[in-house]
């Protein structure tokens, strides 16, 4: 996970997005906040509180292998990553594409 694309591209991106909740969401944590200190590192605060229990338990495995570098999820957030991708030509079909 590259964390300084992630920074670099999170108000853009969700700010683009034709999803209301996520068009007016804020980039919260470490990588966002000059002086953060609740363990977020990338999330977005979309005031969409769902019960995070069972993801939880599943990322608990990844923080014991010290595999995981977006932080704590707190309620009402959501984790925010951002990939780069290779551009996909409009003309080309999807079966020349490498």
């Amino acid at each position: 996970v590259d964390l300084d694309f992630i920074c670099k591209h999170a108000k853009g991106i969700p700010e683009s997005s034709s999803i209301s909740y996520l068009n007016v969401a804020q980039p919260n944590g470490m990588l966002f906040q000059e002086n953060c200190n609740n363990r977020v590192v990338s999330c977005v605060f979309t005031k969409v509180y769902v019960d995070h229990a069972e993801p939880l338990v599943v990322l608990e495995k990844y923080k014991n292998k010290d595999s995981w570098c977006l932080g704590k999820l707190l309620n009402g957030h959501e984790f925010l990553t951002i990939f780069p991708i290779a551009p996909v030509s409009p003309i080309m079909p999807m079966g020349q594409i490498n």
